[in-house]
């Protein structure tokens, strides 16, 4: 527990400068500095980028729509991998010019790549998906295995069938149509771009631990005298059965002439049914406050966290993210949350950040996705050592167990709000992650 153990001559020197220090290094765009990323890749392209991973073809173009090369490919995937780079190796292939020598030489020997043949690499030919998906696979780059049974591809034979199964089974991409991979088809530096992304995301996902047991052991020592739910209408518990805010439910603070105050607590929510746990009578008395407010964002938390968030907290949970994506970009958001996420873990005792669920309710000024939203979190809490619930995570994987079930089971469509139905998949994966029994 953190408390416990917690600036006219000077001017051409200056242009002389810059274009000299431009020659020697390159310079790396930020993915919203490209003329020709669109939403759809900017998570993956910015990943990359900000990583050194790869640049744009120009300062402005990242190439989206461009055919990738074998060299390119092979450069972004060992810088990717940060596979051990040897000075000394010798140029083993003929076409692979000097910059690009020890990086195709370490994957080699490695064995994640060949060349066409012995002394011919292939460097500027494009490459095809059937090739993406043995070098992105293998045991050597990011592992990724499935069933064989479940490829019915008709352009996928013996030498692909693994590579395309663990592709598949670890949600990297799909076929081009239910019964076609595109094997032949040549790889578009956009689509390299999320491949070796999601890629990224399903190696720090498994690395992540399964389960927590820190909120399990405090509400056990009977020491937990409050927890505090931080969030949106998702938190709030909108489209649960019963949903409502009472007028004289309890006030979670003021702003100006706004009064917002506690929903329902009889509401059929993943939060009431994780008020009615914490009654437990050997967890004593918790003060159990759902502090979710329907619209609000992480950026309006932030600015009252002070009002939100007492300095004295035992556990607070977080979840927020949904609507800011309707006030700004992934990297905006990226910042707040950041600096929220340390504001409330600073300030209680132990922190839990959860991802919301999936949605496939989009609008047109929604600036970024409910999977980027999981992503980031994912990142934040792998780097910071928190306790991380991922509901994205959880809600697909139900449905994809359970295909008796529908989407609109689970979530409402005109909305990013879950029925009850979907707030009790959020409770039993709290429960599970958490290790609360």
């Amino acid at each position: 527990m953190k408390r416990d153990i917690k600036r006219y001559s000077k001017w051409s020197v200056l242009i002389i400068l810059l274009l000299t220090i431009s020659i020697i290094r390159p310079v790396t765009v930020e993915a919203d500095g490209f003329r020709d990323v669109s939403p759809a890749y900017n998570e993956a392209v910015s990943y990359l980028t900000d990583r050194d991973y790869t640049n744009g073809i120009s300062k402005t173009l990242f190439g989206t729509g461009d055919p990738i090369t074998r060299g390119s490919a092979a450069i972004i995937l060992a810088n990717a991998l940060e596979l051990p780079l040897n000075p000394a190796a010798s140029r083993e292939f003929s076409d692979v010019p000097a910059r690009a020598a020890q990086a195709i030489s370490a994957l080699k020997k490695t064995g994640i790549i060949r060349g066409k043949s012995a002394t011919y690499f292939g460097f500027t030919e494009s490459i095809k998906r059937g090739e993406m998906a043995l070098m992105l696979s293998h045991a050597k780059a990011y592992g990724l295995t499935g069933d064989v049974s479940d490829i019915v591809f008709s352009d996928v034979n013996s030498r692909y069938r693994e590579a395309v199964a663990g592709l598949v089974a670890n949600n990297i991409t799909k076929g081009k149509s239910e019964k076609r991979f595109g094997t032949d088809d040549l790889l578009k530096r956009g689509e390299f771009a999320v491949l070796v992304y999601r890629s990224e995301m399903d190696t720090l996902t498994k690395s992540m631990p399964q389960t927590y047991s820190a909120l399990a052991d405090y509400l056990q020592s009977g020491d937990v005298k409050s927890i505090k739910l931080i969030g949106d209408s998702i938190t709030a518990g909108a489209g649960g059965m019963g949903y409502m805010v009472p007028v004289d439910g309890r006030i979670i603070l003021q702003d100006k002439k706004s009064i917002y105050r506690e929903s329902s607590k009889q509401a059929d929510t993943w939060a009431n049914r994780f008020r009615s746990y914490t009654e437990k009578p050997e967890f004593g008395s918790v003060d159990f406050f759902n502090a979710g407010i329907s619209g609000k964002t992480a950026k309006w938390s932030l600015e009252r966290v002070d009002r939100l968030v007492s300095s004295e907290e035992d556990v607070v949970f977080v979840m927020l993210g949904t609507n800011d994506r309707l006030i700004g970009d992934l990297k905006q958001y990226e910042q707040t949350i950041r600096k929220l996420l340390r504001e409330i873990d600073e300030r209680s005792t132990l922190m839990v950040v959860m991802a919301p669920p999936p949605s496939t309710q989009e609008i047109a000024s929604y600036q970024f996705s409910p999977e980027s939203i999981n992503n980031l979190l994912k990142r934040i809490s792998s780097e910071r050592g928190y306790l991380f619930v991922s509901h994205y995570d959880a809600l697909n994987d139900y449905l994809a167990q359970h295909p008796e079930i529908s989407y609109e089971q689970l979530m409402e469509k005109t909305s990013p709000h879950p029925t009850s139905a979907g707030y009790e998949v959020m409770w039993e994966a709290i429960r599970s992650k958490l290790q609360l029994r």
